[in-house]
């Protein structure tokens, strides 16, 4: 394929080379949004970046922000000036949690994904349970997860805060201690950076997001900045998600550090299977795993057979679904028959 071929140029920015070429029209282009701003949104072609402007339709009030274009996603562009977005391609992948605040809402992080690298230090970022917490939001959304352990240089003795990781992760679960600074990074992760593969990098702030993604860049592009000595913590120095194509052919999506992940209520929670096959096992098929005769769950956790932080955090993280899974439900009767909430509200107002 040529290099002037528009396909060939697009695989430089995680087009799938298997994947066919969609129907265009005369003025009708393909791109891959590279990020959004207020303002609209930076698209690339593989061979250059140019701003663009989403079509009225995208601008609906009321539309969810999943129907809009998301970092990460491949679109039709009509010609103009600028480019309008018109189409959004079917995603392979979506990654998305629950947004801040009390109002129920879906927050897109980015589209068309294949592993997203979740970046945690080994100093006082250090958390398994938000591991877990990053993993149940990742198996949902089509994409694997890859778990980074930053600044082994500086902490050479990580070797028991893996164990206790690994302890926390189901058996299959993907982890590695790295230097953000070592220059053959690149050939540490090469299985999971081949052309065409997109990666997003999320974490904390401080983790070393910004330090890991100049290194595969192979130069200094996102800025970098120390982090707090008493709590390990950085300063938000990526400010948007944004796509980066890498030198070896496959794409980083960097993001802002998130503080809070909230699930969104349709996660599976599959890297607890081996709990429910316990569960199953139960005498009774209500039991509440805790007193009840014949508890496999209780059973498992006195032999040690599970571990009890684990257990803990599957508990969490299932009553954080299951509130979620209701605020979903309740708002999407909401959008079904908006007619009681509008005439609540005229009757609040004539008082």
């Amino acid at each position: 394929m040529h290099a002037s071929d528009p396909l060939a140029a697009l695989v430089a920015v995680g087009w799938p080379p298997a994947q066919p070429w969609p129907a265009l029209a005369a003025a009708q282009r393909l791109a891959r949004v590279a990020a959004q701003h207020r303002a609209g949104y930076v698209l690339h072609d593989g061979r250059e970046s140019f701003k663009a402007q989403p079509a009225p339709g995208f601008l609906r009030r009321g539309l969810a922000p999943e129907q809009r274009p998301v970092v990460g996603d491949f679109v039709i562009l009509a010609d103009g000036r600028p480019p309008h977005i018109v189409e959004i391609l079917p995603r392979r992948s979506l990654l998305t949690r629950a947004a801040a605040g009390e109002r129920y809402a879906r927050q897109p992080i980015a589209a068309n994904v294949d592993t997203v690298c979740v970046l945690m230090g080994l100093d006082g970022d250090f958390n398994p349970a938000r591991i877990q917490r990053y993993l149940a939001l990742i198996e949902g959304s089509g994409a694997r997860a890859l778990i980074l352990l930053s600044k082994a240089d500086v902490h050479p003795g990580h070797a028991a805060q893996l164990a206790a990781l690994r302890a926390a992760l189901p058996a299959d679960a993907s982890a590695l201690a790295i230097n953000a600074k070592d220059a053959t990074l690149g050939d540490q992760l090469a299985s999971w950076l081949q052309p065409g593969a997109t990666l997003a990098l999320v974490g904390s702030s401080g983790a070393g997001k910004s330090t890991l993604t100049n290194t595969l860049l192979g130069h200094a592009t996102q800025a970098t900045a120390a982090v707090r000595a008493h709590d390990s913590r950085g300063r938000h120095t990526t400010t948007h998600r944004a796509l980066l194509p890498l030198p070896g052919g496959a794409c980083l999506i960097d993001t802002p550090g998130m503080r809070e992940l909230k699930l969104t209520g349709s996660e599976d929670l599959a890297q607890y299977a081996d709990i429910a096959a316990l569960a199953g096992q139960c005498r009774f098929s209500d039991c509440a795993h805790g007193n009840e005769p014949g508890c496999a769950v209780r059973d498992a956790l006195d032999s040690g057979e599970l571990n009890p932080a684990r257990w803990r955090s599957y508990l969490k993280l299932s009553s954080e679904r299951e509130q979620q899974e209701a605020a979903l439900e309740a708002q999407l009767r909401r959008h079904a028959d908006p007619r009681p909430s509008r005439v609540l509200g005229r009757r609040q107002r004539e008082r």
